[in-house]
């Protein structure tokens, strides 16, 4: 609970700085379920083993939007902060997001920018490739996490993915620090052009969503449910993980964690603006009404439905579906 920051509201509107506020939290929030975690220990595990080894270990971490790549990623990247010595800036870890329809030149330069290279846009691709491996020795970088991957082979072709391929290994070969590619699945495709990239990524994780086929399922869902709850901006708990809510948001979001998280932001935003100390059913029914999912369009709202039953109602969504 958060009964030292937020005072109860006690049905009085919050003001739109307080309604600001809380949003905020909301939005910073981070749970870290077995899986997120056991990703995160694998980061700092290939970060630690590669430190003076010969050959630095890398990965490939992979999975569809919103299932939380970035969060993770960005989150290691601001356990190591940037700090100045000897008039250089060290980058313990550096995190780049690659450009949309991006070329290995534009990578290099982008990867410049983030270290803080005023001329990164300067020179070919040769030439800033070569900076680029200078400044990573000079800020003394000890890995490297390029995120939104898929954007360097965003054109299909033949001819761009070898030239992406070779650019890669020869970059992570002569870095000699860990690489962390992360991308859609999609951008696994890199590696079938490219065999010694193949060899070099040979571990590759798949990141996804929550399931709830098993009991083990709904479990690990519903203590994710109960640890956001504990850190909501409210004093008073919005019971999310009852197993009837719990199916509810299951089927709300697929168990994809963006759409958990987006559905619950604008329900604290609803509540806190209508004066709740708590979420609750209206609220979560008013959030997923402003939510569109494009991939979905057959999906209905399960709030405030008393007789909700999580099989039929994926069962109606999938007739639907098919018959239209």
């Amino acid at each position: 609970m958060n009964n030292l920051t937020y005072e109860n509201l006690n049905g009085f509107p919050a003001s739109p700085t307080e309604v600001k506020k809380r949003r905020e939290h909301v939005k910073a929030i981070i749970i870290s379920h077995p899986r997120y975690t056991s990703i995160y220990n694998k980061l700092e595990e290939i970060h630690f083993y590669s430190k003076g080894s010969i050959h630095a270990d890398s990965l490939f971490l992979y999975g569809n939007t919103g299932v939380g790549k970035t969060t993770i990623l960005e989150e290691y990247r601001n356990n190591f902060e940037r700090y100045i010595k000897d008039g250089y800036t060290i980058v313990p870890v550096l995190y780049n997001k690659v450009p949309v329809g991006a070329t290995p030149k534009s990578v290099a330069s982008s990867l410049l920018r983030s270290l803080g290279d005023p001329a990164y846009d300067k020179g070919t691709e040769n030439s800033q490739t070569a900076r680029l491996l200078h400044f990573i020795k000079a800020c003394q970088v000890e890995m490297i996490i390029i995120d939104e991957f898929q954007h360097l082979i965003d054109r299909e072709t033949k001819h761009v993915l070898n030239k992406a391929s070779d650019w890669i290994k020869s970059f992570c070969d002569n870095a000699g620090i860990p690489i962390i590619l992360c991308g859609m699945p999609e951008s696994s495709k890199i590696f079938d052009h490219n065999d010694q990239l193949d060899r070099r990524f040979s571990e590759k994780i798949e990141m996804d969503g929550f399931n709830y086929i098993t009991k083990e399922n709904q479990i690990e869902f519903r203590a994710f449910l109960k640890n956001m709850d504990e850190k909501l901006p409210f004093n008073m708990n919005s019971n999310l993980a009852n197993k009837k809510l719990a199916d509810k948001l299951f089927y709300a979001s697929k168990g994809n964690p963006y759409y958990v998280n987006k559905i619950i932001l604008e329900a604290t935003t609803i509540a806190a603006k209508s004066g709740g100390d708590f979420i609750d059913e209206n609220h979560l029914y008013d959030a997923f009404t402003m939510i569109k999912i494009s991939k979905r369009p057959y999906i209905t709202n399960p709030f405030g439905k008393e007789n909700f039953n999580i099989l039929n109602a994926f069962e109606r969504e999938e007739r639907k579906e098919f018959y239209n």
